[in-house]
C-alpha cells in the first residue's frame, strides 16, 4: 500500500491509516526536498543548501546521510516507497498520486483541458480541496518560503481558473462568500474583482456589484496611478446593459512563442573573472561576431555562458545556444543550428539558407559553441548569418580564430592566482565540505594553482582530489608530472598541462573506471544511467556496478551530471571527450563500441516508436528526445558501416517521434538510406512514405509526389509511425491541392483495413482525415459522424496525439454551426499536443482557433492568435500550413475592413497558385509578393491590434 504523502499543510506521511512520525525539522526538510521533486535526482549540494542554506555543518553530508537512513527505515514497510542514491545525489521514488502536491498539479491539468465547465469547477474544486493549510506549514528556509510562494501562485491561479468555470456552469450564488474573501488578500486584482462583480450581479446584487467596480478603480487609480484594465472595464459594461450570460467568447491558449534565454542550468557557481565579463559584453555589443578564443579547459564555453545570460535583456527574440561538440561532420552544423532554434527546413531552401531566412527578421543572440573541429564549415555559416542577419549577434568559442571578416577576437586567459584558488576552494568543498583555504599549508593551493596554469578544468580535475589526499601532498605529486615536456606533442605549455592533468586524472582512476571513461566518450551529446550500461557496460555487470563506477567518474570530475526531463544525464566534456577517444583508438575498441552504441539507440529508437502510440507517449517523447545527437551518430555510423538494414530500423523508427518535434533533417536520412536500399525490402515502402512525407511538410508537393510514387499501393507494415504511408502522402497532395473526393476515397478504404486490422491508432488518423475531408467537401453531417467515431476511438487509446488529432478534427466539422463548442475542442487538442511537444499538430490547433476568433470573436483577441500562429509556422517551416495560416489572415483582415493590407497577402497567395478567399482580382500589373514577405507583413499588420 503507498505512503499518503501531504504538503499542502503540515507536512505528514500516512500509513494503513496512521500518522508516521517523521522526525524533527530538518528530517522534514529533507523529505519535502525529496517529495517536491520526487522520481527525479536532487544533487547532494542541492539538497544541503535547500535544508542548511548558507550555514551548513562541518559533517553536513554525513548528517543528511544519516536523515536517508532514518526516512529509508520509515517507509520500508511500504515497498513502493525508495530512497536511491544517485550519482551527487539522491532519488525518492514513489508514485507522483501518493504526493499531494502533484495530485492538485495533475488534477489542475485535468480541469484546464475539461471542454465540461460543470466538469472542470468540480476538478477544480477537488485540487484546492488538497490544501490544508499553508504548505510546509513549521519548516523556514530560503528554499523553503521560496517554494511556498510558488505555490502559492498556482493555487490562486487554480482559484481564479476555478470561478471562470463555475460562473459559466451557474454556480454564482455559492461563489460570492469565497470570491468575498480572497478579495480582502488580492485586493488589486482585478480577475478576482470582475469574477466577484459577475457573481453578485447574476445572484441579483447589482448594487453590490457595482461598488465592488468602484472601491477597486479608486484604489487603481491612489496606489497604482493606473485605469482599469479591459476584463474589469467589460465585466461593469455587462453589469449596466443587464447581460447575465458569459462576457465573451473563450481567450485563445497562451502562445508557445520562445523569447527567453534558451540556456542550460549551470551546477556549479561561477567564480572570479569580473574584468573578462565586463570586457565581453562590451565587446559583444560593438561587432555581430565575437570568438572567444583560448587552449581547451581555459573556461570559454561558460565564460560566454554567463555573458550571455547577463545580457538577455538586449535580445527581444532570445538568446540560443548551439553546441557543434557532438558533431564530427561539418555538413551536420546547418541542422544543429535549425535545432537549436527548433526550426524546419523550409520548401525549395537548403537547411542553411532556412536558417539565414528566419534569422533574417530576427533579434537576437547565437553561442555558437566548440567551432574548432569544424572550423571551416562553421566559420562559412557563421559569415552568412552575420551578413545578411543584421540584427543577429553571434558569439562564438573556438581554440582559434573563424577567419571572419567582422569578426572580434577575445582571448580569453587563464584565472588569476585570487580567482584560481577561489575556484580550487569551491570545487574542493563539493567533495569536502570542511575544506577552508586558511587550515590548509601557506601557499599549498596557491602552488597547486600555478601548475595547472590557472586552467579552470585542471583545477577542477585536481580539486576533486583533495578528497583523498591533503593540498601538500596533492601539490608535490603536481611537481612530479613532466608538465612542460610531456603531453600533447607540440602543443602549447598550457595545452600540455591541461592534458598532463587530465592523463594524471585519468591514471589514478581504477582499471574498471578507466575502461569506462574511454568507452563513454561514444556518446555524443551526453547520455544516461540505461544508456552507459547498455553500451559501455562490461560482461557480467550489473546497471548498479555501472553505476557505481559513474559515481566514481563524477566524483573525480571527469563526468558532469546534467538534470534531465525524464531521467538524470551525464556529458563528458570535449576535451575530456577526445582523450577517452584516444584511449579508445589505442586500445582498437573504437568500433566494437561504436556498433554497440548504433544498435542500442537503434533498438531504443523502435521501442520509443512503439511506445508513441500508447498512453504513455509523452514518457517515451521525453525518453527519446534529449539522444537526437546519439541517434544521429548511430545513423552515420550504420551508413559508413555500410548497415543498410540497420540504418533502415533507425530512420523508419524516427518518422513521428522525432520528426514532428525536433525536425526535418531525419526525413533527409530517410531519402540517402533510400538510395542503398533495394525496393524489395520490408521497410522500403515506411522509408518511402517517411521521405515524402518531409518533402510534403517543406511545401514541396512535386518532390512528394515523386517519393510516394516510388511505393504507390505498398503500405508499411503495422506499428510504422502515422506519417509515413506513401498513399497517405499522395493523397495529402490532392487534398492541398483543392481535390478532397481523391483524398476521401483513399482514407475510406484505409479507414476499413484498419477496422479489419484491429489497429486503433492507425483507425484514428483515417477517421480525421476522412472528417477532413467531408469538411472540405460541405458534408459535415458525415464529417461529424467520423469524428466523433475518432474521438471514441482516442479516448480508447489514451494516445496524447490521438485524442488531439480527434478534437482538432470534430472542432473542424463543427465550428460554422458552433463556434464555441469548436473553440473548446481546439483549444483542448492545442494543450494535448503540447503535452508531448507534438508541435506540428499543436501548430495546427493553434492555427484553427485562431481561424474560428476571426470569423465570431473579438479581433484584438483573434489578431494576436494570427501572430502566434504565424511565428510558430516560421519557426517549423511548413509552408504547407503557413500558405493556409495566410488565407485565414486574408479572410480575417477583409472582415475588419483592411482591405488593402488583405490585397497585399491575395497576391501572395495567387502568386503562389494557392487558394484565397479574396474575389478574382487582377493582379497581372501589380508587384509579385514573396511567401516571405507575405508573412513580414501579416506580422506587421496584426500586431498593430
Amino acid at each position: 500500500m503507498a505512503v499518503d504523502f501531504r504538503l499542502l499543510g503540515d507536512v505528514e506521511a500516512w500509513l494503513h491509516g496512521r500518522r508516521l512520525e517523521i522526525g524533527h525539522v530538518r528530517q522534514r526538510c529533507v523529505l519535502v526536498s525529496l517529495l517536491v521533486d520526487v522520481n527525479h535526482a536532487v544533487g547532494t549540494d542541492r539538497l544541503i543548501d535547500r535544508v542548511w542554506a548558507d550555514e551548513p555543518p562541518h559533517n553536513a553530508r554525513n548528517a543528511l546521510a544519516a536523515y536517508m537512513s532514518r526516512l529509508r527505515n520509515l517507509f520500508a514497510e511500504a515497498g513502493d516507497v525508495q530512497i536511491l542514491r544517485q550519482p551527487g545525489g539522491y532519488l525518492l521514488s514513489a508514485d507522483a498520486r501518493s504526493v499531494d502536491l502533484h495530485c492538485f498539479r495533475r488534477l489542475v491539468t485535468d480541469a484546464r483541458a475539461a471542454t465540461d465547465p460543470a466538469e472542470a469547477a468540480s476538478l477544480f474544486d477537488q485540487a484546492l480541496g488538497l490544501w490544508r493549510a499553508v504548505p510546509f506549514a513549521t519548516l523556514d528556509t530560503p528554499w523553503i518560503n521560496e517554494v511556498r510562494s510558488s505555490l502559492e501562485v498556482e493555487r490562486f491561479s487554480a482559484f481564479l481558473d476555478r470561478n471562470d468555470r463555475a460562473l459559466a456552469a451557474g454556480r454564482h450564488a455559492e461563489l460570492v462568500g469565497d470570491l468575498t474573501a480572497e478579495m480582502a488578500a488580492h485586493p488589486l486584482d482585478e480577475r478576482l474583482a470582475a469574477q466577484l462583480m459577475l457573481a453578485q450581479y447574476r445572484a441579483g446584487r447589482q448594487a453590490s456589484a457595482l461598488e465592488v467596480f468602484r472601491q477597486v478603480r479608486e484604489r487603481l487609480v491612489e496606489e497604482l496611478g493606473v485605469d482599469p484594465s479591459p476584463v474589469l472595464r467589460d465585466a461593469h459594461q455587462q453589469i449596466l446593459v443587464g447581460d447575465r450570460g458569459p462576457a465573451q467568447v473563450a481567450s485563445p491558449p497562451q502562445s508557445n512563442r520562445d523569447t527567453a534565454v534558451s540556456l542550460p542550468r549551470r551546477p556549479t557557481a561561477f567564480i572570479g573573472r569580473h574584468a573578462e565579463r565586463e570586457r565581453v559584453a562590451a565587446a559583444l555589443a560593438d561587432g555581430p561576431l565575437l570568438t572567444l578564443t583560448g587552449v581547451g579547459g581555459v573556461g570559454k564555453t561558460r565564460l560566454a555562458l554567463e555573458v550571455a545570460t547577463a545580457a538577455s535583456d538586449r535580445y527581444p527574440d532570445g538568446v540560443w545556444l548551439c553546441e557543434l561538440a557532438p558533431l564530427d561532420d561539418g555538413a551536420a552544423i546547418g541542422h544543429a543550428v535549425a535545432a537549436a532554434l527548433r526550426l524546419q527546413q523550409r520548401q525549395g531552401l537548403d537547411i542553411e539558407a532556412t536558417v539565414i531566412e528566419y534569422l533574417g527578421t530576427r533579434e537576437l543572440l547565437l553561442i555558437v559553441d566548440n567551432c574548432e573541429h569544424l572550423l571551416d564549415s562553421a566559420a562559412m555559416l557563421v559569415d552568412r548569418i552575420i551578413t545578411r542577419c543584421p540584427r543577429v549577434t553571434v558569439l562564438a568559442t573556438s581554440r582559434e580564430a573563424l577567419g571572419v571578416s567582422g569578426e572580434r577576437l577575445f582571448a580569453v586567459p587563464p584565472l588569476d592566482t585570487d580567482e584560481s584558488t577561489a575556484l580550487f576552494a569551491d570545487r574542493a568543498r563539493a567533495g569536502r565540505p570542511d575544506f577552508d583555504l586558511i587550515r590548509e599549508p601557506v601557499g599549498a593551493v596557491a602552488e597547486i594553482c600555478r601548475q595547472l596554469d590557472g586552467l579552470p578544468l585542471a583545477i577542477e580535475l585536481a580539486a576533486a582530489r583533495i578528497r583523498v589526499m591533503g593540498s601538500l601532498d596533492l601539490a608535490r605529486r603536481l611537481d612530479g608530472l613532466r608538465l612542460l615536456h610531456g603531453g600533447v606533442r607540440g602543443a602549447a605549455p598550457r595545452q600540455q598541462s591541461l592534458a598532463a592533468t587530465i592523463d594524471w586524472s585519468y591514471r589514478l582512476m581504477t582499471p574498471s573506471e578507466q575502461a569506462l571513461f574511454a568507452r563513454l566518450s561514444v556518446f555524443a551529446g551526453g547520455f544516461d544511467l540505461e544508456a552507459a550500461h547498455g553500451v559501455c557496460g562490461q560482461a557480467g555487470a550489473t546497471e548498479d556496478d555501472t553505476l557505481d563506477l559513474l559515481t566514481g567518474l563524477v566524483d573525480k570530475s571527469m563526468v558532469t551530471v546534467r538534470g534531465g526531463a525524464a531521467t538524470t544525464r551525464y556529458v563528458v566534456l570535449e576535451t575530456l571527450r577526445a582523450h577517452g577517444r584516444e584511449r579508445m583508438s589505442e586500445w582498437g575498441i573504437s568500433d566494437d563500441v561504436g556498433a554497440r552504441h548504433a544498435a542500442y539507440f537503434t533498438q531504443l529508437a523502435q521501442l520509443a516508436a512503439a511506445g508513441a502510440h500508447t498512453a504513455e507517449e509523452q514518457a517515451w517523447v521525453e525518453r527519446i528526445l534529449p539522444d537526437y545527437d546519439n541517434l544521429r551518430a548511430a545513423f552515420e555510423y550504420a551508413m559508413a558501416a555500410g548497415d543498410v538494414d540497420a540504418a533502415l530500423r533507425l530512420v523508419t523508427s524516427l518518422s513521428e517521434i522525432v520528426h514532428l518535434r525536433i525536425g526535418y533533417e531525419t526525413s533527409g536520412w530517410a531519402e540517402r538510406v533510400l538510395a542503398a536500399t533495394d525496393p524489395s525490402h520490408p521497410l522500403f515502402a515506411a522509408a518511402v512514405g517517411f521521405a515524402a512525407r518531409g518533402a510534403w511538410n517543406r511545401g514541396d508537393h512535386p518532390r512528394a509526389r515523386a517519393l510516394a510514387s516510388r511505393a504507390e499501393g505498398r503500405a508499411p507494415g503495422r506499428g510504422n509511425g502515422r506519417v509515413a504511408f506513401p498513399g497517405d502522402v499522395l493523397a495529402d497532395v490532392a487534398l492541398y491541392e483543392g481535390d478532397p473526393a481523391v483524398a476521401l476515397q483513399h482514407y475510406e478504404t484505409e479507414k476499413e483495413r484498419a477496422r479489419a486490422e484491429g489497429d486503433p491508432i492507425r483507425l484514428v488518423w483515417t477517421l480525421f482525415y476522412v472528417a477532413i475531408c467531408q469538411a472540405a467537401l460541405r458534408t459535415p453531417e458525415a464529417g461529424q459522424a467520423a469524428a466523433e467515431e475518432a474521438v471514441a476511438a482516442a479516448e480508447a487509446t489514451g494516445n496524447p496525439t490521438a485524442r488531439s488529432m480527434a478534437r482538432y478534427a470534430l472542432g473542424l466539422v463543427v465550428k460554422k454551426s458552433d463556434p464555441d463548442t469548436a473553440l473548446a475542442l481546439f483549444d483542448e487538442a492545442a494543450a494535448l499536443a503540447e503535452a508531448v511537444q507534438n508541435f506540428w499538430w499543436h501548430g495546427i490547433a493553434l492555427m484553427e482557433a485562431a481561424a474560428t476568433r476571426g470569423v465570431h470573436g473579438e479581433p484584438s483577441i483573434a489578431a494576436k492568435g494570427f501572430v502566434d500562429v504565424v511565428d510558430h509556422w516560421d519557426r517549423v517551416g511548413d509552408w504547407s500550413q503557413q500558405w493556409l495560416n495566410l488565407r485565414y489572415i486574408t479572410r480575417f483582415l477583409l472582415r475588419v475592413g483592411a482591405t488593402d493590407d488583405a490585397m497585399v497577402l491575395h497576391r501572395a497567395l495567387v502568386a503562389a497558385g494557392r487558394q484565397s478567399p479574396m474575389e478574382s482580382t487582377d493582379t497581372a500589373d501589380a508587384s509579385a509578393v514573396s511567401g516571405v514577405e507575405a508573412v513580414a507583413h501579416a506580422r506587421e499588420v496584426l500586431r498593430r491590434f
